[in-house]
């Protein structure tokens, strides 16, 4: 059986960040594809060593939490990942049982939904390390949302079903039979009001499949469609943006009255409003994500070139940041402007040995970063800058040769040599020193170049001077 977790963590109260930057109307058809061509680029942000990625494999989801300071990512590496913001350094790293597919953390910060293949579906709670198991999905669960109160999570599968849950006891409160398979679900939020009074988005819910479908909350019953599979809902409950991989729609909610449209002749994977809905962030299988205002889907930005296809977007809901996830790579973005912000997403164990690193410990837990960001005041390093898949040692820093991936401990002079491919061991002052007689010298003559210094006695070898 996997482990539950596999961090340090003994209690999740989130990190607070307190280090310093570480380590209407238009036109239908407003736009057309032509437009693109005019659109402000925005150039790439050399922040990570080349090979350092966030996941061993592509990463599928993003969430972030409530005061934007957290962000998660869920990965086909089975992993779900929590970083710092805006420093990107990895805190906590958690293993799931199933390759996870959609993550949801609920308005109030409490809750994370976890949602899977193999119809595995879990509630963690981000105050402690409790984990509990949503039971009635036969096939993949694609979509998850929490209710605007937190009480509720929905869910849709490849089983053909949408389902609500209650968030306290983990119960199966209904099933709605779908006419296709669900990809998506977003609860819209409450306390909107719109123009005559009335809340807007009260009472419903949306998914999409091979269209988009406004349902009602209770009963599941499918009141109007519109085009588009991927969508994305404004968090102010006033509009729907949706993709069908050949035009962008922008609507108003809860009617969907077509606002604007352009031709996008590409498919897009994920779309994300930003918290104050006056931008619409797009990211695709293969072009370089793009924002646009509003609900007039004017081009503001195209984003820097992607790592790889991009399968996540999310913005923070404190209307600051941008969160593209891109093959196995993080990229952060500022808001308005989509400008790029120079950090690197890395954990060291995904990444390649020629990329470098440094860690560093707060509160128990051990933070990673890319090379190239600072360490908070007051915190001591446990690794230096170095390469990949280096484990350091007794919290005293490590230096290690990028041939042979020694560790070496700093207060007792431990050498590697990369001709040899020697081994230190740490509390005993390893240096393939004479004195100690441990480890293999460069000199070694014969049998294998292994062994003691001569100077250790006999029954060593292995050392040059003595020939044997």
């Amino acid at each position: 059986m996997k482990p539950r977790f596999d961090d340090r963590i003994q209690n999740f109260p989130l990190p607070p960040n307190t280090a310093p930057c570480l380590t209407r109307r238009t036109l239908l058809g407003l736009l057309t594809a032509g437009a693109f061509a005019g659109f402000p680029r925005i150039a790439r942000a050399q922040a990570c060593s080349t090979g350092a990625f966030a996941h061993e494999l592509p990463i599928a989801s993003l969430s972030f939490f409530p005061d934007g300071n957290t962000l998660i990512s869920a990965g086909q590496d089975s992993l779900v990942k929590f970083w710092t913001i805006p420093a990107g350094a990895l805190f906590r790293s958690v293993m799931t049982d199933a390759v996870p597919v959609q993550l949801a953390v609920s308005p109030e910060g409490k809750w994370i939904a976890v949602a899977m293949q193999g119809g595995l579906l879990e509630i963690w709670s981000a105050g402690d390390q409790k984990r509990r198991s949503l039971v009635g999905h036969s096939g993949t669960v694609n979509g998850v949302s929490f209710t605007a109160d937190g009480t509720k999570l929905v869910s849709v599968s490849q089983d053909h079903t949408t389902r609500i849950w209650s968030v306290a006891d983990a119960k199966l409160l209904r099933t709605f039979s779908d006419t296709d398979t669900m990809n998506q679900v977003a609860v819209p939020a409450a306390g909107r009001v719109m123009a005559r009074g009335r809340p807007a988005q009260r009472g419903f819910l949306v998914t999409s499949g091979t269209q988009v479908y406004r349902r009602l909350l209770a009963s599941g019953a499918i009141q109007q469609t519109a085009p588009g599979q991927a969508f994305a809902l404004s968090p102010d409950g006033q509009l729907l943006a949706a993709h069908d991989a050949t035009r962008l729609y922008m609507d108003a909610f809860p009617s969907l009255s077509p606002l604007a449209s352009l031709v996008e002749k590409q498919a897009a994977t994920s779309l994300a409003f930003s918290a104050d809905s006056k931008l619409l962030a797009i990211v695709y299988s293969d072009t370089p994500p793009r924002l646009y205002s509003a609900p007039d889907l004017t081009p503001v930005a195209q984003l820097q070139a992607n790592g790889g296809p991009c399968l996540a977007a999310v913005t923070d809901p404190q209307n600051r940041y941008l969160a593209v996830a891109s093959d196995r790579n993080i990229y952060l973005y500022g808001l308005p402007s989509g400008a790029p912000v120079a950090i690197c997403f890395m954990d060291i164990a995904a990444s390649a040995p020629t990329s470098s690193g440094l860690q560093y410990f707060d509160g128990g837990l051990l933070y990673t970063l890319g090379c190239g960001g600072p360490i908070p005041l007051g915190f001591a390093c446990s690794c230096d800058c170095v390469p990949g898949n280096c484990p350091c040692v007794y919290d005293t820093g490590c230096a290690c040769d990028s041939d042979t991936g020694c560790s070496c401990v700093s207060d007792t002079g431990c050498s590697c040599n990369s001709n040899t491919g020697c081994s230190c061991v740490g509390n005993v002052g390893c240096s393939c020193d004479s004195d100690y007689g441990c480890g293999c010298v460069d000199d070694s003559g014969g049998g294998g170049g292994c062994g003691c210094d001569g100077d250790s006695g006999g029954g060593c070898g292995c050392d040059g001077d003595l020939g044997f």
